[in-house]
């Protein structure tokens, strides 16, 4: 490739470098932004039917003011709910590759696969998966094909591990938000830094460009992404505020330390 064309490739690398780095710093200010921003858009369609009477300019500045106040009173939730997302479907994959390996024994072959009612459902589901986003609409398309295929047993069996991972995804969220914040940005860092390091790699190496197997991209994404939350998380608790120093403690501390410049030396 021309130098020229790596500039994508290159914002893409160090963008995923300061996710991995320092991503857990600013995604909540980015997250809060985003969220005021929305209000903003949603303020004179939706509160232009509660009051009418008001301007437009007015009803922007209403809904932004009330998406700071919802972002400000549930941040901790919303954080929940983003990391049950992602735990939901890494627990639904970890089990669907469990399954495939032999792990775990849910498919039997006396129940064989699901198949259509009618030819209703099926309209419906290509109805739907047309009206994905082009961008995402291949494997959108692919996981619903499978899905379709897989046995009741085993769909109910992934439904079950998405479940569980979303539920203790939103506990260690809502309860660790900095932490969950520093698992996510590692995870989005972590794709960026493989997909913009890639043309890099193949201009130097011709190694770089032969094909590499899925189960080795997955494990490279794996690895990078717990270095970069152990790389945000190693200097203690992230969690941790200065509120968290009670005032019993803070009195304590300062009496023992009179204590000790007036007791004399012997």
């Amino acid at each position: 490739m021309p130098i020229q064309s790596l500039a994508p490739a290159l914002i893409l690398l160090l963008g995923g470098l300061l996710l991995l780095i320092a991503g857990r710093h600013f995604l909540r200010p980015v997250f809060v932004i985003a969220i005021v921003l929305l209000g903003a858009m949603l303020g004179a369609p939706l509160l232009g039917l509660l009051a009418p009477r008001l301007g437009s300019i007015a009803l922007t500045l209403l809904g932004g003011a009330l998406g700071l106040v919802f972002v400000a009173a549930t941040w901790r939730l919303l954080f929940g709910c983003a990391t049950g997302v992602v735990l939901g479907f890494g627990c639904s994959f970890v089990a669907l590759v469990a399954i495939d390996a032999g792990a775990i024994d849910a498919r039997r072959p006396i129940d064989g696969t699901a198949k259509f009612v009618d030819g209703y459902e099926h309209e419906v589901h290509e109805q739907l998966v047309a009206r994905t986003p082009t961008a995402v609409r291949p494997l959108v398309a692919w996981a619903d094909a499978k899905w379709r295929a897989e046995s009741p047993q085993v769909r109910t069996f992934l439904t079950a591990a998405a479940a569980g991972g979303a539920f203790v995804g939103i506990i260690v969220g809502t309860w660790l938000p900095n932490s969950s914040a520093a698992f996510l940005t590692s995870l989005v860092g972590s794709i960026f830094t493989l997909v913009g390091a890639m043309p890099f790699l193949a201009r130097v190496s011709d190694r770089a460009a032969q094909p590499i197997a899925p189960v080795a991209w997955l494990l490279f994404w794996i690895a990078l992404a717990i270095a970069g939350w152990l790389l945000q998380t190693w200097r203690g608790d992230p969690d941790r505020t200065p509120t968290d120093i009670t005032p019993g403690s803070t009195k304590r501390r300062t009496a023992e330390a009179t204590r000790t410049r007036r007791e004399p030396r012997t």
